[in-house]
């Protein structure tokens, strides 16, 4: 074995690690060095601030350096473990054999997502459902193409879904309102064929707005909202779960054990639309009522309850609280026929929505999602679904 070798081998590894780490050091030495200059008298308090700022602005552009080159290993990584098999893999030999791959530079983050605004102009509303509840993983990759997306999906209209993914574009919304309140006021914006549940997705936004960002602001832009929607002649049925909503959440942040008790009473309300607003949020309650709550998903989806309602339990957050109670010694049995139910309801709206969830479920309880695999082979139940168990079963296979 030849040591120096491995040695070079051991830092080419981790080379971002040793940059990183370097810069830091160097960095900490130095200020160490200018604060004691200032504490014995030899340096000025300006120029100990120049220092500092000089050594931000230095080392700046290393750390987003290192912060891109990280995410474009994650996505270059992402890709290798989920989209590539045998025949990929043959291609790429036939690149490699013919000595082109050095030609073929690109950027994997800028490729990666203008393949998706593509996709999100060209495909079937199906895909583009499924780009909508990636967004806030797309987020975390890159902001700005991020936004361009939201802004494609924003105004999505489908003649049999019309307005839902405009209303998965808004529910994104929440993850970036701190870092880009501006852009997300915009997205707030009623467009011309915006169903109520659109106008409920931004009531939620509101309400994080409310608690996040300024409670003034928040207030001001939910009367605006409200003004805006009797103006465009909005129903007053859905006017009036709207206003039920904005309460609602507040009291859900104030005073927890009050909002299981009006919800409670609002359950049976004939109003479809504040029974959607009541089973989209109930989620918010699950960490200090979790039995309660799953009690309540129970309810809102029996199969005489509203598709709209049943579909709001479907909902991703919904969906992540229910696959937290898998490990809960009391709630776990309860929380798996919650699944099963949402994956095998009548709708299959609910169904993919319930199903997009598999990779997490297997990576929870394999036993549980392998399951629920054989269970749509077995029943048939959407083709779609079908389509990607299988090829789900067959990635499976190869990584055993």
């Amino acid at each position: 074995m030849n040591p120096l070798r491995n040695v070079n081998t051991w830092i080419k590894k981790r080379e971002a690690v040793l940059i990183e780490f370097c810069g830091v050091f160097s960095g900490i030495i130095i200020a160490t060095m200018a604060l004691l200059l200032y504490i014995f008298g030899l340096l000025d308090p300006l120029t100990l601030l120049r220092m500092l700022l000089g050594l931000l602005t230095a080392f700046l552009p290393i750390y987003t350096y290192l912060i891109k080159k990280k995410d474009q290993l994650l996505l270059i990584s992402f890709i290798l473990q989920y989209l590539l098999g045998e025949e990929e893999i043959d291609d790429l030999l036939g690149v490699l054999i013919s000595e082109k791959w050095e030609k073929l530079k690109i950027d994997p983050i800028k490729e990666f997502f203008d393949r998706i605004g593509r996709m999100c102009e060209e495909s079937n509303v199906e895909m583009r459902r499924r780009i909508a509840e990636t967004l806030p993983a797309l987020f975390k990759i890159d902001l700005e193409r991020s936004k361009e997306i939201v802004k494609i999906l924003r105004r999505d209209w489908d003649e049999r879904f019309k307005s839902d993914n405009r209303r998965r574009a808004i529910e994104s919304l929440p993850y970036i309102v701190k870092r880009d309140k501006d852009f997300v006021k915009e997205c707030l914006q009623i467009i011309d064929g915006d169903e109520v549940f659109v106008i409920i997705a931004i009531v939620e936004v509101l309400d994080v707005w409310r608690w996040k960002i300024n409670k003034k602001e928040a207030k001001e832009l939910y009367e605006n909202l409200m003004r805006e929607i009797r103006i465009r002649e909005y129903k007053d049925d859905e006017i009036v779960a709207l206003s039920e909503l904005w309460n609602l959440l507040y009291t859900i942040h104030e005073d927890p054990a009050k909002a299981i008790k009006r919800i409670d009473q609002l359950k049976d309300i004939p109003n479809i639309y504040t029974q959607v607003c009541i089973a989209r949020n109930l989620y918010l309650l699950g960490r200090k009522f979790p039995e309660e709550v799953l009690e309540l998903m129970v309810h809102f989806t029996q199969e005489n309850k509203n598709k709209y309602v049943r579909r709001a339990i479907a909902k991703e957050n919904s969906v992540e609280f229910i696959m937290s109670l898998f490990r809960n010694k009391k709630l776990s049995e309860k929380s798996k026929n919650m699944m099963l139910k949402l994956i095998n309801d009548k709708d299959g709206t609910i169904r993919l929505a319930a199903f997009d969830k598999i990779e997490k479920i297997l990576d929870i309880d394999r036993k549980f999602g392998e399951s629920i695999l054989r269970d749509i082979i077995s029943k048939n139940q959407h083709p779609e679904l079908i389509r990607r168990t299988e090829r789900l079963l067959k990635r499976l296979s190869r990584q055993q």
